[in-house]
């Protein structure tokens, strides 16, 4: 261990936005897992479940690691938290709070430790959680946590209480960082973007085969296949992908993960060189991403896409792969080792050149994996270590 990561020796409580064994493996599990591997006691709280959840989990005697901690159910399902009277819904979380409180404290002191809130969902809970640090970590635009408007002005309250409350933030993009800067133009607040477990992702992709329901061309010769692995929400372009297809009707398009969009792609898998394949455990990820020859992010113009900074972008390239994607936040920081285009036509003409062999040279394929190595989890997990330890403890 470092002379950096040794100067913070309190615990980290993640208090999360997904269930540790959410099928998207993303930021907040794999900092937990690297700041385990960097002897840094870290606890990983998930959010409440239903009670339907917690009894299926139960019955099902799901595995949990060390260090995860499931709080109780609150009182009512989460469809009904806008519509509650504001006293009912802090009471609500108070309650559970105060278990939490009591679970937490089985692993570490919470007046020295700091929590990472991931989710401004936490707001109310933390008036019972006397942490010494409470860190905002903000990784997406609000939209992301709230489906609907309701949601929507919910979230924005919680998220004002979390900046009035909190004792730095951290962002994963400049535009998050401008935004919260003008919420509050005290607040220390530092940009750690997301990163990637490089050997982890190469080795899985290593031992696995070729998944077996990857699409061929009729006739079984290869032929481009671009692919796409992430959540196919709100923020997919999903006529930039018609558009692609459609004039590149010799190239394969495949995405695989999970959907909330079925009629979208119930249309667009009836194009013949269109395969949507599902969720795919994490362990499978990298298998399907080694068979892409290109790789894409086709998300939409928007506040989502522009404050985004795709885990995936960094898994692509551990491979190194070609990588294409629309305008999300601070894509200069992948330099030339990704291209970006601004309007179908030049998503087209990027995805052409780049399924050519020679976007597949040693030398490049070379600079995408030390980029990759660069931009760590190990790194960023470091780097919140230096971060934690430049705040100030509360009073």
């Amino acid at each position: 261990m470092n002379d950096t990561t040794s100067a913070y020796s309190g615990c980290i409580v993640s208090l999360t936005a997904v269930t540790w064994d959410f099928p998207l493996v993303g930021r907040t599990r794999m900092l937990t897992e690297a700041w385990r591997s960097q002897c840094i006691h870290s606890v990983f709280v998930e959010p409440p479940h239903s009670y339907r959840s917690l009894l299926r989990k139960l019955i099902l005697r799901e595995h949990r690691p060390l260090n995860v901690v499931r709080p109780l159910p609150v009182r009512y399902p989460v469809r009904w938290w806008p519509k509650l009277d504001s006293r009912r819904r802090r009471r609500m979380m108070l309650d559970r709070a105060h278990g939490l409180r009591r679970q937490l404290e089985k692993y570490c002191r919470l007046e020295e430790s700091a929590a990472i809130v991931i989710s401004p969902m936490w707001a109310d809970w933390l008036s019972a959680l006397p942490f010494a640090r409470v860190v905002y970590d903000c990784i997406d635009d609000l939209s992301v946590h709230a489906p609907n408007s309701e949601f929507r002005r919910l979230y924005e309250q919680w998220e004002a209480d979390l900046l009035a409350r909190c004792t730095a933030a951290i962002t994963t993009a400049e535009s998050l960082k401008r935004q919260l800067r003008s919420k509050r133009p005290d607040l220390p607040i530092e940009v750690i973007r997301n990163g990637v477990d490089p050997e982890r992702f190469r080795s899985l992709a290593e031992n696995k085969r070729r998944p077996h329901d990857l699409p061929m061309s009729a006739n079984h010769d290869s032929r481009p296949l671009i692919g796409f692995v992430g959540a196919l929400f709100e923020w997919i372009d999903w006529e930039l992908i018609r558009h692609a297809a459609t004039s590149l009707p010799n190239y394969q398009f495949v995405f695989v993960g999970p959907n909330n969009h079925p009629g979208e792609v119930e249309s667009l898998s009836s194009l013949e060189n269109v395969a949507f394949l599902g969720p795919r455990e994490y362990e499978e990820v990298p298998a399907y991403v080694a068979a892409f020859d290109v790789c894409w992010v086709p998300f939409k113009a928007g506040d989502i896409a522009f404050a985004a900074n795709p885990v995936k972008m960094y898994e692509y390239l551990a491979l190194g792969k070609p990588v294409i994607t629309t305008k999300v936040a601070d894509t200069d920081s992948f330099g030339d080792l990704v291209k970006v285009g601004t309007t179908p036509d030049e998503i087209i003409t990027a995805l052409q050149s780049e399924s050519r062999p020679a976007a597949r040279s040693a030398d490049i394929v070379a600079a995408r994996i030390r980029f990759a190595e660069a931009n760590s989890w190990q790194v960023r997990a470091r780097r919140f270590i230096e971060f934690l330890s430049s705040i100030p403890a509360r009073d």
